[in-house]
């Protein structure tokens, strides 16, 4: 298969990270806060650690993107894109949905994606061409066709209605089935496994969306931004079961 290697040391080294991160979680650790004002950890700064060192051994031509700072210029056109906790947040107030997640993106393409969540034991993973698995098995977006069978997760509702419009956003609370709101990274599973059918989000980077960009082609579900494209550095993003994808490009006007 087409990128196996890289995906056993994607998945082994978030389990690795998973542990690491479980062994901190244990202990309450105490956050700082950052530039943008969002928390870290020793927790963040020791898995970014452990996951850059066993790449640059492994694959020493790629290059590295990494939240808390790690940058390693590629060599062989391929990066690697790492967010060693995704939901910090969720993470020092001691709940269970955060994650790790890894990504390869080869030119504007990512190949592979994983998001692994420790406390929960599930771990979601997707391939190019492969198609996207959950705990071992493969898994789909869903066949919902209508917004008011729909339920909508959104990411931060004050970021949504700043990067979208607010009335469009308002008009989504209004037609959709239902709202939850698990944290992002818990959001993309249940989108995954077809349990959920819209996820929106209004302020992410690139180590945010690149797992959920292949996650999302691999499950049949469809990444967009406000453009109109699947760009992982927009910004912002919606992710949607495609029986719902002319309804909500039209409410958010996504050409």
């Amino acid at each position: 298969m087409a990128y196996e290697r890289e995906m056993d040391t994607a998945i082994e080294l978030a389990r690795k990270a998973g542990e690491k991160a479980m062994y901190y979680f244990g202990r309450s650790v105490p956050a700082e806060e950052k530039s943008d004002a969002s928390p870290v950890t020793v927790a963040d700064r020791e898995c970014e650690k452990l996951i850059c060192g066993a790449l640059n051994e492994q694959f020493p031509d790629d290059g590295i993107l990494g939240e808390e700072g790690a940058r390693v210029p590629s060599r062989s056109g391929r990066r690697w894109i790492i967010d060693p906790i995704d939901g910090t947040r969720d993470f020092v107030r001691r709940n269970t949905f955060w994650s790790v997640q890894l990504a390869l993106q080869v030119g504007s393409q990512v190949v592979l994606g994983v998001i692994h969540c420790p406390c929960l034991s599930e771990m979601l993973h997707a391939a190019d061409g492969k198609g996207c698995f959950w705990n071992g098995g493969r898994v789909s977006a869903s066949r919902v066709s209508s917004l008011d069978k729909s339920i909508l997760m959104v990411s931060g509702f004050k970021e949504a209605w700043n990067s979208w419009p607010p009335e469009a956003v308002r008009l989504l609370t209004q037609k959709c089935w239902t709202v939850r709101c698990y944290g992002g990274c818990y959001d993309v599973i249940m989108l995954a496994r077809g349990k959920a059918d819209i996820w929106l989000s209004g302020r992410g980077m690139e180590w945010d969306y690149a797992p959920v960009q292949v996650v999302a082609q691999e499950c049949g579900a469809r990444f967009l931004t406000k453009g109109g494209d699947n760009r992982i550095d927009a910004k912002h993003c919606i992710v949607c079961a495609p029986g719902i994808e002319s309804e909500l490009r039209e409410i958010l006007s996504i050409p």
